[in-house]
């Protein structure tokens, strides 16, 4: 995977299990409420955020707000990452409770934003937000010191993020492999997932175009959008109640480092 990393690294963890769809408990953030700012340690690297721009989305004026619809979780085990590329599908290190949860986009409505998805979030409950962190998948699934110290990111190569249960991404996984090994010229996005983005052009308004669909497969779906900038490394932020609990899952397009790139 030639994917370079720059401005965020990411976190290691010394953890201890908790039940249910409670995270592995970090020993290495530092939450600064008042600044709004995280200091997260990633395997034996820091790294700092900011979450003042998503921390309560629905009330920045910056973008629209559009809900996609209902995400299916059979498994409590969240994948988030390029649905064409799909490097580094595994689940993120935390559970949330199986049933459907919904799913916005949000589009940016000024300046060099304006039209593209800035942002797209899961919300599990409506609990207050206590903490935040870069959502980490567990290091066991990363093949090198390179993958760890990017842990919290993933790499586009398509243009596409996409959220869906881990059981149904390995379903989804299959089946574009086994379409694509029949004929070296098939092309998955150009034949069966572009006509779906082309039926959504112009929904929103606010948006520049074919920025999202459903992708129903066996029992699940896997929802689909845009990334703001295109190709690149993006973030993935994930707030916790008092009792570590998922609130929300939230996938950062904004905050795309000059220096990540993707291939070559």
């Amino acid at each position: 995977m030639g994917f370079l990393s720059t401005l965020f690294s990411c976190n290691s963890k010394k953890a201890v299990h908790s039940k249910s769809n409670r995270v592995l408990i970090n020993d290495f953030t530092k939450q600064d409420k008042k600044n709004k700012i995280v200091h997260q340690k990633i395997y034996d690297e820091m790294t700092t955020f900011t979450y003042q721009d998503f921390e309560d989305l629905k009330s920045n004026g910056s973008y629209d707000k559009f809900e996609i619809g209902e995400l299916l979780i059979s498994s409590g085990k969240i994948v988030c990452t390029d649905p064409i590329y799909r490097a580094l599908g595994y689940p993120q290190n935390w559970q949330v409770s199986k049933g459907k949860y919904p799913v916005n986009i949000y589009i940016g409505l000024n300046g060099d934003f304006e039209g593209r998805v800035a942002y797209a979030e899961i919300i599990f409950s409506t609990e207050e937000i206590d903490s935040w962190e870069l959502s980490l998948i567990d290091e066991s699934n990363l093949n090198d010191d390179f993958e760890k110290k990017l842990n919290g990111m993933y790499p586009v190569e398509s243009g596409l993020s996409s959220f869906t249960d881990f059981e149904t991404w390995k379903n989804y996984n299959n089946q574009v492999t086994n379409y694509q090994g029949k004929d070296e010229k098939s092309n998955f996005y150009k034949d069966v997932l572009g006509p779906l983005f082309k039926l959504n052009e112009g929904i929103p308004k606010s948006s520049r175009g074919e920025d999202w669909i459903h992708y129903n497969i066996d029992n699940g779906n896997i929802i689909m959008f845009g990334t703001g900038w295109g190709d690149g490394l993006y973030s993935r932020f994930v707030g916790f109640d008092k009792l570590r609990n998922p609130v929300k899952l939230i996938t950062d397009f904004i905050q795309l480092s000059e220096d990540a790139q993707i291939g070559n």
